[in-house]
C-alpha cells in the first residue's frame, strides 16, 4: 500500500466505526423469542455478525425451525429493528475523532455494509450527522453482497478512482476478502468482531489496534 496514492477511504459500518451488537442482538432474540426459539448472547452474535442480516437470523435460529418460522423471525426483526438501531449502539473509542482529522485532510469518505441499506443510513445520519459521506451503501437488494465485488466496481465508477486510490477498513473476513479481491488497500480493525489471524488469513495488509492508527498509517500524526 501506497499511502500517498490514497484518495478514498471507505468503511465497513458494525464492528468497524460502531459496536451494533447489543441492538443487533436485542432485535434478533425479541424475534426468536416470539416463537419460543432459544436466545443468544452478545457475544454469540458477535460472531453471527457480517454476512447480512439474512444469515445472522439463519444463524440464529434452530437448525429443526421451518423455512415459515424462519421468514416470520425475519419479518419481525426488520420491522423492529430500524426503530430500535440507535439505542444501545456506540461509536468505537477514537472513531469520532479519526473521521473528522480525515475530513479536513481532504479525504473521500465513504460508508459500504452489508447491513440493509435504509437502516444503514439511519444509522450513519444519527451518529456522523456532519460527516460528508460520498456514498452510504448497504444491503439494496441489487447489489450482492461483500466480498462479492460488484459494489467495488460500483465504488471505483461512482467515484471515479483507481482500485489503488482507495482504502477499504473493516473488522471481518468478508471486508477483506473483498478488498483485496477488488485490490484496495485492505485495512483491518482488530478491536472489532472478528479474530485477527482471521484477517490476516484472508487478505488484510495492515491491522490497526486502535481508531488513531489509521491517521498514522496516512501521515496525518
Amino acid at each position: 500500500m501506497e499511502k500517498q496514492k490514497i484518495r478514498a477511504v471507505i468503511f465497513d459500518l458494525d464492528g468497524t466505526l460502531l459496536d451494533t451488537a447489543k441492538d443487533i442482538g436485542a432485535g434478533a432474540n425479541l424475534a426468536l423469542h416470539r416463537f419460543g426459539f432459544p436466545e443468544h448472547s452478545r457475544e454469540e452474535y458477535v460472531g453471527f455478525i457480517g454476512h447480512g442480516i439474512r444469515e445472522l437470523l439463519r444463524l440464529a435460529c434452530p437448525a429443526d425451525c421451518t423455512e415459515q418460522q424462519y421468514e416470520e423471525v425475519v419479518r419481525f426483526y426488520l420491522a423492529y429493528y430500524p426503530e430500535h438501531c440507535t439505542e444501545k449502539t456506540v461509536p468505537f473509542p477514537g472513531i469520532m475523532d479519526m473521521m473528522r482529522k480525515l475530513q479536513e485532510a481532504g479525504y473521500i469518505l465513504g460508508i459500504l455494509s452489508n447491513k440493509t441499506e435504509t437502516t444503514t443510513l439511519r444509522i450513519v445520519n444519527y451518529f456522523f450527522p456532519e460527516i460528508p459521506f460520498r456514498v452510504v451503501w448497504g444491503n439494496n437488494g441489487v447489489r450482492l453482497l461483500k466480498p462479492a465485488p460488484d459494489a467495488g466496481i460500483a465504488l471505483t465508477e461512482t467515484l471515479g478512482l483507481k482500485q489503488e486510490e482507495i482504502m477499504y477498513v473493516g473488522d471481518g473476513e468478508s471486508d477483506m476478502t473483498f478488498a483485496s479481491k477488488m485490490g484496495f488497500a485492505a485495512v483491518a480493525a482488530t478491536w472489532g468482531y472478528r479474530p485477527r489471524q482471521e484477517l490476516i488469513d484472508n487478505g488484510a495488509e495492515v491491522l490497526l489496534e486502535k481508531a488513531e492508527d489509521l491517521l498514522g498509517l496516512l501521515g496525518l500524526q
